[in-house]
């Protein structure tokens, strides 16, 4: 088997288990306003450390999170090593989103799959963002 060949095959073993996880992250609210994010970032550490990934969590300063008119802000950095003195390769997404508005015809924090499509709050950006590159990082 090609590395391609391997990669795909990867893919296609755990894509389920990404949605699930993908799920996971939409069923937490994290509208700003009002900006309350920090559950977010603790769900998403948990579910990265079932993976064996241990997120560094880094609280923004209550006064700074105050200033910007928001409630909490955790930010996660995970890290991964493949080799030394390889380069760095820098991830970068966030959890908020804008409040859902109306018409929404499944549960915005639902993470429902219907036909195949996933619905709910940010399950395009950017938790999509933070799922593909947990399941990149793993499938490397």
């Amino acid at each position: 088997m090609t590395p391609f060949e391997q990669l795909d095959a990867w893919i296609d073993t755990h894509f389920d288990e990404e949605v699930r996880f993908l799920q996971e992250l939409v069923r937490v609210p994290t509208d700003t306003p009002p900006g309350n994010n920090a559950p977010h970032a603790e769900r998403t550490a948990e579910l990265l450390a079932a993976m064996g990934f241990n997120a560094e969590k880094h609280a923004v300063p209550d006064a700074e999170v105050r200033t910007a008119g928001l409630q909490s802000i955790t930010n996660l950095i995970l890290r991964r090593r493949y080799g030394d003195g390889g380069k760095t390769i820098a991830l970068n997404a966030h959890g908020d989103v804008v409040p859902p508005g109306e018409g929404w015809t499944h549960d915005p924090y639902g993470g429902e799959v219907v036909d195949g499509k996933i619905y709910g709050r940010a399950t395009a950006v950017s938790k999509g963002d933070i799922a593909s590159f947990t399941f990149a990082i793993r499938a490397l």
